[in-house]
């Protein structure tokens, strides 16, 4: 085993606790309830922004389209529209992204009121 790089006058370091490699055999307790569990399968689904003001982090570009796009790039960074397979009962609004290619980041440009959008190559 390699040793690390020591100088005259440094002092040795103790070498730290480390806890057991594998879990004892004693059953832990532990507490949980069903309600944490349904209120974060709710924050985890997509919403449609409501204001401008709404829009920010991850995000779908729908397209008002029949049947419904939305906006994609590619690794070289060029823009297409891609269908969009994750609907329900073809409502554009319960659109969800089924391919990292259609996720765009969105974040507010410092002193205006405008938005930058990135895609999943920056």
């Amino acid at each position: 085993m390699v040793k690390p790089l020591t100088f005259k006058g440094d002092k040795p370091k103790k070498p730290k606790k480390r806890s057991a490699p594998y879990p004892s055999s004693k059953p832990t307790r532990t507490e949980s309830s069903a309600a944490p569990e349904e209120s974060n399968t709710e924050d985890q689904s997509w919403v449609s922004a409501d204001a401008p003001t709404d829009i920010a982090g991850p995000v779908i570009i729908v397209l008002p389209s029949d049947p419904p796009t939305c906006i994609a790039s590619d690794a070289n960074g060029k823009v297409f529209a891609s269908g969009i397979e994750n609907l329900i009962e073809g409502d554009p609004g319960t659109a969800e992204p089924h391919d990292v290619r259609q996720v765009w980041v969105a974040t507010r440009v410092a002193g205006t009121d405008g938005i930058s959008f990135k895609g999943h190559h920056g």
